[in-house]
């Protein structure tokens, strides 16, 4: 399930002068320092070499199927599309530190992208952004994002990219789920270190998938209020939770975060702590077991992401 990686190449002893090998070369100058920096790209990978090494950017699913990312690459095909760009530059990139990576894939849902979206909640410890349909992500606030996790209509970022879509995806609904990390790989990840071979690794590949998955699942997810619930109210109070219930299952998760965003920019408690007991209270309403019933849109997503790691 890979696809855009960034690896690094040092220079050391004898190793080939890439920059020979680019399309599209130009040329730059740090005015601070006078380095020269030379660019190009090699398909769709863009290629940096610098005076200490060479930065290889880009996805490695559109370099091995000819400009396509739709079919994600698993550890074999990503084992083959470094081997094949080890024999295009004459350089074995099996020891290229990987110092950025985006794994995930896509999935052929029953209805658009964004009608998924819309029902899932917060993911722990960082931050949901739904700038515009069709696009949801999860990051840490200020400029560096060593983990995102995005959702998004790959279709429509197909045709925004001018890529065309293979056979058969022409009216199919693509929803894309990824994890990007980007820097200290081995410090995120928990292991010695990320070199082009790990990529290929079982038990890497394996905990990959696990970590992605488990990042999903840890995101809350909005639930349908019981066809027949009206059959087991008794009291004002169930009543109530019932209508709470209903609202929010029909509200876009982004109106609750917006609302509490809008009370935090209000100041409108003194004690900070109120937001997160407000926020849990939301959750409770809209997920008491006596209310409420797993979302049948949802329960699709989780069965894809599922099954996505059923065989690694």
């Amino acid at each position: 399930m890979y696809d855009k990686v960034k690896l690094w190449i040092p220079r050391i002893g004898a190793t080939p002068d890439i920059s020979l090998l680019l399309n599209n070369v130009k040329e730059q100058t740090d005015l601070n320092t006078g380095e020269v920096c030379i660019f190009g790209s090699i398909g769709n990978l863009k290629v940096c070499c610098y005076m200490g090494g060479y930065s290889i950017i880009g996805s490695l699913a559109k370099y091995l199927y000819g400009g396509n990312n739709i079919y994600s690459l698993d550890r074999h095909s990503t084992a083959e599309a470094i081997e094949k760009l080890s024999d295009t530059i004459h350089v074995d990139l099996k020891e290229a530190k990987v110092t950025g990576l985006e794994f995930g894939t896509q999935f052929v849902m029953r209805k658009p992208p964004d009608e998924y979206f819309k029902k899932l909640g917060d993911m722990p410890k960082l931050l949901r952004y739904h700038f515009e349909v069709g696009t949801l992500y999860y990051k840490s606030k200020g400029k560096m994002h060593p983990k995102t996790f995005c959702f998004y209509d790959k279709k429509a970022d197909a045709a925004a990219k001018g890529m065309a879509l293979p056979v058969g995806f022409d009216e199919a609904n693509l929803l894309r789920y990824e994890m990007r990390l980007n820097g200290r790989l081995p410090q995120q990840l928990g292991v010695p270190e990320v070199i082009a071979s790990t990529l290929s690794n079982r038990e890497f590949y394996r905990m990959l998938v696990k970590k992605w998955q488990a990042c999903y699942f840890s995101i809350s997810k909005q639930k349908q209020v019981k066809t027949n619930i009206m059959s087991e109210i008794k009291t004002v109070s169930d009543a109530f939770d019932v209508l709470m219930a209903r609202l929010i299952s029909q509200s876009d998760q982004s109106q609750i975060v917006g609302f509490l965003e809008e009370l935090k920019d209000a100041k409108v408690f003194d004690d900070r702590k109120n937001y997160s007991r407000l926020k849990k209270k939301i959750l409770e309403v809209a997920n008491k077991a006596s209310v409420s019933i797993s979302d049948e849109d949802i329960k699709e997503l989780d069965d894809e992401i599922k099954n996505a790691g059923a065989y690694v």
